[in-house]
């Protein structure tokens, strides 16, 4: 597969379009490429953090190829032709971002007036609802089936695939003497077979990660106004640390 023309740029990916061995557009494949880009806020904070395409990357293709060994559908399908990118099936997509907690920080203390830190056991699962108008704002399951933006079927199924995740992750990060926080993720229908699947990404952009003394080692650097060269040395030091493990 090689990569075709460019015809999306967001906040933190950029897809491409995929050419068979004939130059032809394959359907239902795209090549999805992590960008140094970093927004927050709404993205009315932007930079550019050195090397954390390639981060983001490979955290993802790493968790994406466990997902799917536990039993999670993923649209992942092989490595892309740049070390941030990866080929990945088209999805439409659910316009739900699901979170998981483990612990409580961010805006669930802020929400709730909970002490930070404090421990959730299953995994705590909430929905926003994608709408840029609307700020994301949260939305309970049954609203979400009720809206028609997702079947109570596969509400049902994002319940159990969100355990596998969350075990999977945090055992990867374990391992790295690391502590999954939360984390949000994103699901779509495959458009060939109508299947649910995991979809986007999820990196230190998209989950909460501390280490043994507390620290944040994702994208709470930013929100919290650090620079992006500091951002870059600690998304490069989780790199390096996966680096040593292979």
């Amino acid at each position: 597969m090689e990569r075709g023309s460019k015809f999306y740029a967001g906040k933190a990916n950029t897809l491409y379009e995929v050419l068979d061995d004939s130059g032809d557009v394959l359907p239902n494949v795209i090549e999805m490429e992590c960008t140094d880009r970093i927004s927050a806020g709404d993205g009315d904070k932007k930079d550019v953090v050195e090397g954390k395409g390639y981060a983001n990357n490979l955290v993802s293709t790493l968790l994406f190829k466990k997902f799917a060994a536990a039993g999670v559908p993923t649209h992942f399908i092989s490595e892309g032709t740049t070390p941030a990118s990866k080929f990945v099936r088209w999805a439409v997509m659910i316009p739900l971002e699901v979170i998981g907690r483990d612990f409580a920080a961010g805006s669930f203390c802020r929400r709730y007036g909970v002490e930070k830190g404090r421990a959730f056991d299953p995994v705590l699962v909430e929905f926003t609802y994608k709408n840029d108008a609307l700020h994301d704002p949260l939305i309970t399951d049954d609203a979400a089936v009720q809206l028609g933006l997702v079947t109570k079927d596969d509400v049902d199924k994002i319940y159990v695939y969100m355990d596998v995740i969350n075990k999977v992750a945090s055992d990867f990060f374990a391992e790295l003497g690391l502590t999954l926080v939360d984390f949000k993720v994103e699901f779509g229908y495959n458009e060939g077979t109508g299947e649910l699947m995991l979809c986007d990404e999820f990196s230190q952009d998209t989950c909460r990660l501390w280490d043994a003394d507390g620290n944040s080692v994702d994208k709470d650097l930013f929100r919290e106004g650090k620079s992006g060269k500091a951002v870059s040395d600690v998304y490069q030091k989780l790199v390096s640390m996966l680096e040593a493990m292979e």
